[in-house]
């Protein structure tokens, strides 16, 4: 299973999906998001995936990078080789995983 080409869709569709209404403050959280990779604040989302590949079989269909209580988590959600659909969310600085209800 090939992992590169689903993840760069989400990424695209993640970045393209501000609506017109808020396509000004959108773009300034993706570039707040980009100078907190680029400072090293989070990391960044080839590295968080390099890890799922290993921990998580299946296929990501939707990526998401917001902010939750001041702090920024990458949000995936993953269809599993059986068919379950399953949210994992990462915490953008540190790479930990938390799975409600998973592992």
């Amino acid at each position: 299973m090939s992992w590169p080409r689903p993840a760069l869709i989400a990424l695209a569709v993640l970045l393209a999906a501000a609506s017109p209404a808020r396509a000004d403050e959108s773009r300034s959280d993706q570039d707040e998001a980009r100078e907190a990779v680029e400072r090293g604040a989070i990391r960044p989302l080839e590295e968080i995936l390099a890890k799922l590949r290993e921990r998580f079989p299946g296929e990501i269909v939707k990526i998401k990078l917001e902010r939750e209580h001041g702090i920024w988590v990458y949000e995936f959600r993953l269809l599993e080789p059986q068919g379950r659909l399953r949210e994992i969310t990462v915490d953008a600085a540190t790479g930990a995983v938390n799975e409600p209800g998973g592992d």
